[in-house]
């Protein structure tokens, strides 16, 4: 049987432990297959609302415009350092921070960047958690428009 050509991976991140193995096993892999890389944080819009209302009741109310700033700054920051800790500047096309559903924008931008490969981690929640928190990774398993890899968080 012959092996798919991967030559574009998109590898979702949102920073927590549970990422922390996909990100690398997206390393690893674009690295053997030397694939692109596209290396992404989506900031969800809820967290930008709910921090945007919060706000209004301090003096100095953030603007939706400057939380959106300071998240996608940090965001970069974040991205940066994990290539830089994996040697992987060689890799990565591209680091992406983008504000939106994650599910939908994981899916949306691997449409954009043609890619073969979607790579992201999960937090195992289980039950009711998962009942009312829902699963980026199940969303994209069941929606995305190529193949995807999800990689389980390391025991604790």
């Amino acid at each position: 049987m012959m092996s798919p050509d991967i030559q574009t991976i998109l590898a979702a991140t949102d920073f927590s432990a549970a990422s922390e193995p996909a990100t690398t096993y997206a390393f690893h892999l674009a690295r053997a297959l030397r694939a692109r890389l596209y290396l992404m944080h989506v900031v969800p819009d809820e967290d930008i609302r709910l921090i945007t209302a919060i706000s209004q009741h301090l003096q100095s109310p953030i603007t939706p415009t400057t939380l959106t700033d300071i998240f996608y700054t940090e965001a970069d920051t974040r991205l940066t350092k994990l290539i830089e800790d994996a040697h992987a500047s060689d890799i990565v096309q591209e680091r992406l921070v983008v504000t939106g559903e994650p599910a939908q924008a994981i899916m949306s931008w691997a449409a954009a960047k043609q890619a073969q490969l979607i790579i992201l981690g999960t937090h195992g929640r289980r039950g009711i958690e998962h009942f009312f928190l829902g699963s980026v990774a199940e969303r994209v398993l069941r929606q995305a428009p190529c193949a995807v890899v999800v990689v389980p968080a390391k025991p604790q």
